[in-house]
């Protein structure tokens, strides 16, 4: 019963899941924080595409894909973090994309 219980959570899928949602979620608090700290008469759009912010954002984001790849690694869950490590390289492949054309 336990082996079940371990290998539900040992998805690929769940993997690719969990890191394409969580730098998202990490570039919409940073650009939260980011809103509330700008001055009055700067737009967040304006912000964002000026000076290759977007890029940066989403780099940082994306180091938040270290975690769960860690945690799954160390709890034996390979097809998980296998899943996380290809959305970190699609994640990585799209601010590169973003750092040449801004």
């Amino acid at each position: 019963m336990e082996i079940k219980r371990a290998l539900r959570w040992n998805k690929t899928s769940l993997g690719v899941i969990v890191g394409t949602l969580l730098p998202i979620l990490v570039a919409g608090i940073i650009l939260l924080v980011v809103s509330l700290r700008l001055a009055e008469n700067v737009h967040l759009l304006t912000y964002i595409t000026e000076d290759g912010v977007l890029p940066r954002i989403l780099s940082l984001a994306t180091l938040s894909n270290l975690v769960p790849f860690l945690l799954s690694v160390y709890t034996d869950r390979y097809l998980s973090g296998r899943g996380i490590l290809g959305a970190t390289i699609v994640w990585a492949i799209v601010t590169v994309a973003l750092r040449l054309l801004l």
